[in-house]
Order: structure tokens, then C-alpha cells, then sequence
């Protein structure tokens, strides 16, 4: 651990990554122990880091919404990944020493941790595998019955309803869980112990951040939570942050975090607002370790879901009554309503449990002393019932301002939303005989905006929805070659927002003259990035900019928002398959590499024997090629996106624009089908692997856009002739000679 009064060549890193530090700093310093140092507060990252434009390079994970309804970016560097990578598993191999657990199943959603769970149990040797939080809490049982972990890392608010649904939680067959994400008491840890069939150190609650990574974990042994290799502590009162919050209760302190390890992040003195009981070091093995008793709640004015009531205390309370308790709290219309759904409850236990959370918890009586709530209202849920948004992931502590339910909720049902999906799949026999290997075209171009983004331009709206990030008049900006630009702005008229696209100089002018028949703003992004020549740069740090000056704005990031390939993880991949059964190759086009992320998961996760192949353009840097002029948008990249994940792909094909042209009118001409260029760069890659295909293989190919908006480029012979200085072959040769 760095010693508490030699900062000095941390501070120098600060400084050199975030230029903006060393004004927080006096010029007269000296002493740089972090008692001299500056707290890093909420308001100095909004100012300086979290509505930075992050290079697109680097990987990015963002908070689910604040109460400025924006969500921050949180940026790691290869080093800081591994730094994080490296100090989960030495902790998770230590928790799961001598139990023999073989086979680990990650049941968390998405983010850092989620992201990263698979690398660190490969690490560890186990067998491992994941599943998405939006599944149906029946579909998690079920991967759990067949999958058979003996270790599952999962949040507290997944466990409740895992345990809710199950019929008997033993039978699962879980020897160890590993608990990361909202507050678990002790109780709590102790009650899902007793359903598993565990011993109370079999669970491991992990506390962490996406800003810091891993900071503490719960040693049952010590009854406290030891801090993590890397992390340095304090323990502060309100006052120091001269934030006008109120005092706390003895004992209290709001921690306060800095990393000997963490770059890509100012940390040192980075507050957490979170606020911990009893922290003080204690020695384990005769090294002496920081330590705390609980983390109670969240305290700011910037809050993620306006945390000040302690859903640690309102539990404790709950479980001495109830051991079997689903708990859901809200605070809204200056009123607490405590939601409880339980088998064993009774009535008359709502009184006892009212009563009891009133006189114990000082907070909560004092709130209602001084009128800031009106009282304590416990109601139990009927059993089967929905307790808030009935998810399987969701916060057991809502904060709502009023009118937010006010908001309609958003039907998918109606109007031009309800013909997102569910697209043709037809066979290409003109262009591939039958008697060889058979190929079976996807006609994404079919949905309503013409393209395959109508359907992470849905996913990700309803998601933001449903999280109360938009409404009716938010402004939705996001930074779009085409395709993703007319699928928002389709879905943003219907729903009552308004969407500025951002755009550049390659984005035809076909595409403009569809944005504006649908209302949308047009913000031209006219030079490209000076330091990468490349215009996605410049185009979001143009998307930074609008939402800084914009009111009520959004920014979805196709680009780093999970949504856009669990969109296709959810729906493409299910109708290939529902249709076709057995595919053995799965063609697809990679530009931000969301589509061909979220099929390749899916064909993963259910243990198909799919091969995944990957259409780039030459020219493109995704998968490490050197960059060159590409002229068609939305196929290859200037950049590796965020989404690429090598590792779940099986061939990589490079296809020229001339390729990618003779691939259109091939399709065109042969089948009667108008396509965009990267559709044409799926048949092309198809032409390239040919002699790789056996015999009988079954082929499904994702053909991604319409080619009328490609008739000044693709389909028109001047182009062509001026783009490439030759005839391209005539209508009746044999696309695949």
C-alpha cells in the first residue's frame, strides 16, 4: 500500500493524463499527503471528466442515469482493465479456495463487472458462462438447472427473485455466490444463506464502483468489510465537502477513495458519497488492513436514485420480522412506501414492521418530524405480484421527484414501433444453386427505416425509457452515418422527442432528405479529427458539445450503449434460428460490430455450432488492417469499437468497394432484391470463402439496408466509372465465377 504522506509522484500522473488537476492544486504546494490534497467531488468530474468526449478507442462503461438525467462516462485503459482483471481474480480465487467449484455462471446484466466476469473465471480454470438480466426470471432458473454452476456472481436484487421464483433454492445446487452491485446486509446475507443451504460464509458481498472498480469485500470472520490491493481509504463528515448536507450519525462517515492503481481517472480523494459505519484498521495475519462495518446509504445533491433514506436499516428491520422478504422502497410525493412480498407475511405484521422502522431508524423519524416525509406506509404485495418495475434486475430504493409517473409508459404494440422485428428470411437459389452449400438472406432491410439499426434504435430507447433517463421532449443526439440517424429519428417523431443527427461529409444526400422528411436537425460535422484524419472522432466530441448546450438531451452512443447488440442478442439471432434450426455459418457486416456482438453471444450462450464470419472493408482498422479511404458509411471502422470482441469470431473477411459493388447488382440482377454496400460486401465474403464451405453447410447472411439510398453511388455507372476507372461485369456473368 503507498504510504498515507507520499502522493507526490501520483499527483504527477494525475496531472500529466488530467492537465485540469494541477489548477486544484496551490502552485505553493509541498506537501502532497492526502490531507493536503483537494477532494475530487461530483462536481469537479461533471465539469472536467464525465462530459469529457472520451477517445473512442478506449473502453467506456456508463452509469445507468443520474438525477441530471445524463449518464457518465467512465474510462478504462488496457492497463487499468488489467489492473482490475488482476485483482478480482486473486480475490475471487481466495473466496472460492477449497470449495471445489468447477463450473461459474455470471447473472448480473451488463457494465464493468459484468463485461469482465467470463475473463476472470477462465483465469481461475472454471467453466463459465453468463446470461442477460432482461431475460424472464424463469429463463434464469432454467439456465441455471442446465448449466449447473457451482459458483454464481450476481447482484442482491437478481437473488431475490431467483429465490422468490424457485421452487427450493437447494435444489439448484450453488455452493458459493458472489454477491457485487446494491447494499446486502448481513441479515439479508444470512437469510439467502439458509435458502441455499449454505453456510453464511458460502455468500461474499462485493463492494465496488464503476469510477474506482473493486473496493471491498465482506469477511464474515471479521464481521467487516476489508478494503481491496490498490485502494486507500478515508472516512469523512459532511462538513469537509461544504456541500450543505446534513450531519451524520455517529459513528458515519462518507468514504472517500484513492487508487494506487487506477488511471485512466483522477482517483485520488475521489468521493463516493456513500456512507459507511465504523471504519477503522484492523490487523489480519499481523498486516494492518483498512476496514468498515457497513455501507448505509448514499448521500449529495447529484444522486443516482436520491439514496438518503438507509435501505440498510429499513432490511435490518424487515428481516427480524420476515425471512423469507422481497423489499422494494420509494420515496415520492414526500411520502416512504415500504413494498414487501413474502409467503409467510400476515397483516398484522405491517404494523410491528411500520412501527419498528419509525423509532429505529433516527433519519426516518426526524424526516417525519420536520415534514420532509409524511409517514411510513408498509404494503405487502400480493404473491405473484410485481414489486416497482417488476424486472429482474432493478434498485431496491427508488427515488422519484413528482409528476415522473406522470410519464406515459411506452407501448411497443402500436403505430410504426410494432413493425420493428420479425423480418423475411429467404433463400438465395438464383445466386447459390442448390445442389452446394445453401444461403438464406436476413431482409433487415425490410424494417420500417429501412435498415437493421431500427432495432437497437428500440432497444435502446425503451431501455432509456423505461429508466426515466427520457420522455416525451427529451432531445436525442446522437452521432450516425445514415442508418441509425433515420431509425432514431423515425422512432423519436412517434414518440414525441426531437433528434439531432450529427453527420459528416460522406452520408449521401439521400439520407439527409430522409432525416428532414422526418423532422430531423441536421448538425454537419465538416472536417474530420486533425490528430486521426477520421470523422467518428470529431463527430463525437461535436455530440459532446450539443448535449452541453442542449436542455433535456440525450445521447443513446450506439457505440458503447450494451442495448444495441443485446437488440440483436434477443431478436435477430432467435428468428434465424426458429426458422432454420441447424446454421453452420452466420455472415454478417462490422461497423460498430453491436449486430454480429449480439448474434455471436447468442449462438454462444446456447452452445450452437454456428461459425461466426466478420465482413470488414479493406481499409478498415477494426481488426488491426491500416486504414484507408473507404467510401461507403457504416461498414468497417476507423477505430476497434468497444462492442469487437475477436473472441467470439470465427473468420474474418476483407471485401474491396469494388467487391462490395459487384455484389449489389449481383444481388439485384439475380434475386430481385435492392441493397445497400455492406450487403453487398456479405455476398462478396461468401464468394471469397466458397471452397470453405462444405457441401449441405446451411449459410444465413445479414443483408442490413436498402439500396435506393445507394442509387447515386452503388447503382449509378458514372460513379462507379469515376470511382474505380473501369465497367464492372455485365448483368448475365455468374456473380460466383
Amino acid at each position: 500500500m503507498m504510504l498515507m504522506d507520499n502522493w507526490r509522484d501520483k499527483v504527477l500522473e494525475v496531472i500529466g493524463q488530467f492537465p485540469w488537476y494541477k489548477g486544484l492544486i496551490s502552485s505553493e504546494t509541498t506537501n502532497y499527503s492526502l490531507q493536503n490534497l483537494p477532494l475530487i467531488t461530483a462536481d469537479i468530474l461533471e465539469t472536467h471528466y464525465y462530459s469529457s468526449s472520451p477517445d473512442a478507442s478506449l473502453a467506456v462503461y456508463r452509469t445507468s442515469g443520474t438525477s441530471t438525467g445524463r449518464r457518465k462516462a467512465i474510462v478504462y485503459s488496457e492497463e487499468d482493465d488489467a489492473h482490475y482483471i488482476n485483482i478480482k481474480t486473486k480475490l475471487f480465487g481466495e473466496l472460492i479456495a477449497g470449495s471445489g467449484c468447477t463450473r461459474a455462471l455470471a447473472d448480473m446484466g451488463t457494465g464493468h463487472a459484468a463485461n469482465t466476469a467470463l475473463a476472470i473465471f477462465e483465469r481461475l480454470g472454471l467453466v463459465s458462462s453468463s446470461i442477460p438480466f432482461e431475460l424472464p426470471i424463469e429463463q434464469h432458473i432454467e439456465r441455471i438447472q442446465t448449466f449447473k454452476p457451482d459458483l454464481l456472481y450476481t447482484m442482491p436484487s437478481i437473488l431475490d427473485h431467483i429465490v422468490y421464483a424457485a421452487e427450493d433454492p437447494r435444489s439448484l445446487g450453488i455452493r458459493k455466490i458472489i454477491l457485487v452491485g446494491e447494499i446486502a446486509t448481513v441479515e439479508w446475507q444470512r437469510n439467502m444463506a439458509r435458502l441455499f443451504g449454505l453456510k453464511p460464509q458460502d455468500i461474499t458481498d462485493t463492494y465496488g464502483s464503476i469510477e474506482m472498480g473493486t473496493i471491498a469485500y465482506y469477511s464474515h470472520d471479521l464481521g467487516r468489510y476489508i478494503f481491496a490491493d490498490g485502494i486507500v481509504a478515508e472516512a469523512i463528515g459532511t462538513e469537509a465537502l461544504g456541500e450543505g448536507l446534513d450531519p451524520l450519525g455517529v459513528g458515519e462517515g462518507i468514504l472517500v477513495l484513492s487508487s494506487t492503481v487506477r488511471r485512466l481517472l483522477p482517483a485520488i480523494r475521489f468521493v463516493t458519497y456513500d456512507v459507511v459505519r465504523d471504519f477503522r484498521t484492523v490487523k489480519i495475519d499481523g498486516t494492518e488492513k483498512q476496514s468498515f462495518g457497513s455501507i448505509v446509504k448514499r448521500v449529495g445533491r447529484e444522486l443516482k436514485h436520491g439514496e438518503k433514506i438507509s435501505i440498510y436499516d429499513i432490511e435490518q428491520v424487515v428481516y427480524r420480522h420476515l425471512q423469507d422478504a422481497m423489499i422494494r422502497v420509494q420515496v415520492s410525493n414526500n411520502a416512504l412506501t415500504v413494498y414487501i412480498q413474502s409467503r409467510s407475511a400476515v397483516p398484522s405484521a405491517v404494523p410491528a414492521i411500520r412501527e419498528e422502522i419509525r423509532e429505529c431508524i433516527p433519519e426516518i423519524g426526524l424526516m417525519i418530524r420536520n415534514h420532509l416525509l409524511d409517514d411510513i406506509e408498509v404494503i405487502l404485495a400480493a404473491d405473484g405480484g410485481k414489486l416497482q418495475t417488476g424486472q429482474v434486475k432493478n434498485k431496491k430504493l427508488y427515488y422519484q421527484k413528482d409528476g415522473v409517473n406522470d410519464r406515459a409508459e411506452l407501448n411497443l404494440d402500436t403505430g410504426i414501433l410494432s413493425a420493428i422485428g420479425r423480418t423475411p428470411l429467404i433463400r438465395l437459389d438464383h445466386l447459390f444453386p442448390r445442389g452446394g452449400f445453401s444461403v438464406y438472406a436476413k431482409l433487415e432491410l425490410m424494417n420500417p427505416g429501412g435498415s437493421a439499426k431500427d432495432r437497437p434504435a428500440l432497444w435502446m430507447i425503451r431501455e432509456a425509457w423505461k429508466e426515466g433517463l427520457i420522455g416525451p421532449g427529451t432531445v436525442i443526439i446522437e452521432s450516425s452515418s445514415g442508418n441509425m440517424a433515420i431509425s432514431l429519428a423515425m422512432i423519436c417523431k412517434y414518440l414525441g422527442m426531437s433528434f439531432i443527427s450529427v453527420v459528416d461529409s460522406r452520408t449521401t444526400e439521400v439520407n439527409l432528405q430522409i432525416l428532414k422528411a422526418l423532422d430531423a436537425t441536421i448538425d454537419y460535422v465538416a472536417c474530420p479529427d486533425p490528430e486521426t484524419g477520421e470523422f467518428l472522432p470529431a463527430r463525437l466530441k461535436r455530440v459532446q458539445q450539443l448535449l452541453a448546450e442542449v436542455p433535456g438531451s440525450y445521447w443513446p452512443n450506439q457505440y458503447a450503449n450494451p442495448n444495441n447488440y443485446l437488440s440483436h442478442y434477443h431478436t435477430t439471432m432467435k428468428e434465424i434460428v426458429a426458422e432454420l434450426g441447424q446454421v453452420d455459418y452466420l455472415f454478417c457486416a462490422v461497423s460498430t460490430c453491436g449486430t454480429i456482438r449480439g448474434l455471436a453471444e447468442y449462438v454462444k450462450d446456447n452452445g450452437l455450432q454456428t461459425r461466426i464470419v466478420a465482413v470488414d472493408a479493406a481499409g478498415s482498422a477494426i481488426f488491426g488492417g491500416n486504414q484507408e479511404k473507404r467510401r461507403f458509411p457504416g461498414l468497417g471502422a476507423g477505430i476497434v469499437p468497444p462492442f469487437c470482441r475477436t473472441d467470439l469470431i470465427d473468420h474474418i473477411v476483407h471485401v474491396t468497394d469494388s467487391d462490395m459493388v459487384q455484389g449489389c447488382r449481383a444481388l439485384a440482377r439475380k434475386e430481385s432484391v435492392l441493397a445497400g454496400a455492406s450487403s453487398g460486401a456479405v455476398l462478396a465474403a461468401i464468394r471469397q470463402m466458397k471452397q470453405q464451405l462444405p457441401s449441405g453447410a446451411v449459410c444465413a447472411a445479414i443483408l442490413h439496408d436498402k439500396g435506393e439510398r445507394y442509387l447515386d453511388t452503388v447503382f449509378s455507372d458514372s460513379w462507379v466509372q469515376s470511382q474505380f476507372g473501369q465497367q464492372l461485369p455485365p448483368a448475365d456473368e455468374e456473380f460466383l465465377t
